[in-house]
């Protein structure tokens, strides 16, 4: 098994996302920070997010191969954000996606989670190369990646956004 940090991380778990998630996605996707760094989704109660994991996330499974996740603290059990991988528009393989309740950031959860993330496309898809993305603004996310290894490899023009976003790379070879 690859692990990309050797360093100990906050010690969580991840479960697929069900449409019983929806008032923790609600509360993650408008929240400021989400709003600001990763956009709009057009998510304006929980009746929405139940209906956005039922049309955008679990069709993704059999589309794409990838679902989302829920983040919980393996100590708690308090469950703390998101966290996923991609095949997006734009991006030539698969990129990782992470977003941590408000209340919990600071805490190496984000960073335990993009971990996961990296390890999942490593070891059950084997994946060689992964990419991330994140805006300029977003200086969390920008460390959370290189500390797990990735480097800025430019800025590239996605359907979802609309403006450049950085974009990462990591390559286990």
């Amino acid at each position: 098994m690859i692990q990309v940090n050797k360093k100990p991380l906050k010690p969580i778990n991840i479960r697929p996302i069900t449409p019983e998630d929806a008032p923790l996605l609600f509360d993650l996707m408008t929240s400021e920070k989400w709003l600001a760094q990763i956009g709009d989704r057009g998510i304006k109660s929980v009746a929405d997010a139940r209906q956005y994991i039922l049309d955008k996330m679990h069709p993704d499974l059999h589309r794409k191969g990838f679902v989302n996740h829920i983040v919980i603290d393996s100590e708690t059990k308090a469950e703390i954000g998101t966290c996923s991988l991609h095949h997006r528009d734009g991006i030539d393989g698969v990129d990782i996606g992470y977003g941590i309740l408000e209340q919990f950031e600071g805490k190496g959860y984000a960073t335990a989670a993009a971990q996961k993330m990296v390890e999942l496309a490593l070891n059950t898809y084997g994946l060689n190369k992964v990419y991330a993305i994140t805006n300029d603004e977003n200086l969390g996310s920008c460390k959370v990646l290189e500390k797990l290894g990735f480097i800025h490899i430019g800025y590239v023009e996605l359907p979802i956004a609309d403006h450049p976003v950085k974009l990462y790379e990591l390559c286990i070879a």
